[in-house]
């Protein structure tokens, strides 16, 4: 896509911090950090936002966001992190193209991410769950995006370990 630094980014005309690349997606190190160590990943081809992904991108996306953030955890010593996606302007999102923040957390680093509950009237909920229940139901496995069984075998081979490392943090 035209004028969308991520685009930039894949086809190299800018120059970036990578710490992982693969067919479908790149990490690298967020020009301007929430924390030390904050990493942007994003998709290789564009989608504006994530419901515009192919389902097993996404998935290959947040198992590459899980292996990341055990780096992470690994090679910082933090004590948490936070997996974000900002999914739309009114959410946040500055470039409009499909990306996860992994964010390094430590007790008492300053920063922020809390928000205040509203008051919810009750119908106002059961409306809500109504509805989103109601368009749930559309959503069949079957009808999921998939990608050729023999990549999908092969990722299945590399997650055979019952016991990840980042089981030995779990406090």
């Amino acid at each position: 896509m035209n004028n969308c630094e991520f685009c930039s980014i894949v086809q190299g005309e800018f120059d970036s911090e990578t710490i992982y690349a693969d067919d479908k997606v790149i990490a690298l190190m967020h020009l301007k950090p929430a924390a030390p160590g904050h990493v942007l990943l994003f998709t290789k081809e564009h989608h504006s936002i994530i419901e515009q992904v192919p389902d097993f991108v996404i998935g290959h996306a947040f198992v590459i966001a899980n292996k990341i953030s055990s780096a992470i955890f690994e090679s910082l010593g933090v004590h948490g992190t936070n997996i974000i996606i900002e999914n739309g302007t009114v959410a946040g999102q500055m470039i409009p193209h499909f990306s996860m923040h992994i964010l390094p957390r430590n007790e008492d680093d300053g920063l922020k991410l809390d928000w205040q509950p509203k008051s919810v009237t009750d119908d106002d909920s059961d409306i809500a769950q109504f509805q989103i229940k109601e368009q749930a139901e559309s959503v069949h496995p079957d009808l999921f995006e998939h990608e050729k069984k023999e990549e999908a075998h092969e990722i299945k081979k590399e997650q055979h370990n019952p016991l990840p490392r980042q089981l030995r943090r779990i406090p």
